[in-house]
């Protein structure tokens, strides 16, 4: 089988879906009912979207040594849109709780819980990646102690300022399949909301949240530039609470004409737009405007499965590289791999979908979920 088929990509799906059904049927997950259900099961197709892309991009650098996004807009797709929706997601969440405050935003306990949802995990997954290169480096100091604690540092705050080789290791980015870079991003949107919210909010955050804001945003753009792609990925996230809040439409876009609409345009995208156009990013928007209202793809997004393989897409988003690469340069070995037919490695990527997920579902309960449980006690 070709792995750019979209068959690879469905069997894949189906056999991690299998997977969190089985772990759903021994283990009881508890969902907050206050939760936008539609877009927990959207994040369930994203994260495993990814895992996909960066499996084929695996391949062909095993065979090629170029590591670049596959020829196929459909595998392009399942990576890089599904990052676009992944910031739509973010900025959809964080707006909607401006919207819905009635009085003065609480910034220190939304800042402190956004550093225990997003560190631990990180750090657990930060901690494999210099292992990996410690191992690979056979345990050597390649660099400098004092350039190793810097690279360290900067690694540790998600490369918000810049992003280095640890321990001089030239292809570090492999390790975890640069899944990182979006994270300073994330970042760059949460301490952007007090300039966002003093045109939501009735009582504007203070001048030190505005003067901190700014000169991380002009830090931000002086290490790393912006890219207005990203940008408008979280502009398009941010219309659906307004159209929540303000309109009655949402009632009616759960319907089979509406769906039919979202699956039709999910398969334009798919295979015949470009995902870095600005075409791409306002459809983009659009259907997950539609989704975020309430749509849920003829129930397809309520499933519960579905909903559980979102829960834990953090862990996913966060492991799946390390154990791409830890499989394929610790295991297998790159050049012994190169030999391997596009059928072999199809059903090396079959056989590692369960372990996947299942490392990802005790990072989150393990790991993610006993900090999660921790920012709700807050004040």
């Amino acid at each position: 089988m070709d792995v750019l088929n979209p068959l690879y990509a469905i069997v894949v799906f189906l056999i991690a879906f299998f997977t969190a059904y089985l772990i759903k049927r021994n283990f009881k997950i508890v969902y907050d009912s206050q939760r936008f259900e539609t877009i927990d099961g959207l994040r369930g197709f994203l994260a495993i979207g990814v895992f996909i892309f960066h499996s084929s991009i695996w391949y062909f650098y095993i065979q090629n040594n170029i590591w670049d996004v596959p020829a196929s807009n459909f595998f392009a797709h399942l990576g890089q849109t599904s990052v676009t929706l992944f910031f739509m997601i973010t900025s959809f969440l964080f707006i909607s709780k401006l919207l819905a405050t009635k009085e003065t935003f609480n910034w220190k306990k939304f800042y402190i819980s956004r550093i225990y949802r997003l560190a631990p995990m990180y750090y657990f997954s930060l901690a494999l990646i210099i292992i990996c290169i410690m191992v690979i480096s056979h345990w050597h100091l390649n660099v400098s102690p004092y350039r190793l604690m810097v690279q360290l540092i900067h690694s540790g705050i998600f490369n918000v300022f810049r992003w280095y080789k640890i321990n001089g290791y030239y292809e570090a980015y492999k390790v975890n399949a640069v899944v990182t870079w979006s994270l300073p991003y994330e970042w760059l949107f949460y301490l952007s909301l007090p300039i966002l919210s003093i045109f939501i909010l009735k009582k504007r955050p203070t001048i030190l949240h505005l003067l901190f804001t700014l000169i991380f945003v002009f830090a931000f753009y002086h290490y790393h530039g912006i890219e207005l792609q990203h940008i408008l990925s979280f502009v398009g996230g941010a219309i659906a609470p307004y159209i929540i809040k303000y309109t009655n439409w949402p009632k009616k876009l759960n319907t089979v004409f509406v769906s039919i609409a979202i699956l039709l345009s999910i398969v334009l995208m798919a295979f015949w737009v470009n995902p870095n156009t600005y075409f791409s990013k306002g459809l983009c928007a659009i259907i997950f405007t539609l989704i975020a209202c309430g749509n849920n793809l003829f129930g397809i997004l309520k499933n519960s499965t579905l909903k559980l393989l979102g829960e834990v897409c953090y862990s996913t988003y966060l492991l799946h590289g390390i154990l791409l690469f830890a499989v394929f340069y610790f295991g297998f070995g790159i050049l012994p791999a190169k030999i391997l037919s596009p059928m072999k490695y199809f059903l090396i990527i079959c056989a590692i979908t369960p372990v996947l997920v299942i490392i990802s579902f005790c990072g989150f309960r393990w790991i993610e979920q006993p900090f999660m449980n921790r920012a709700k006690k807050i004040k």
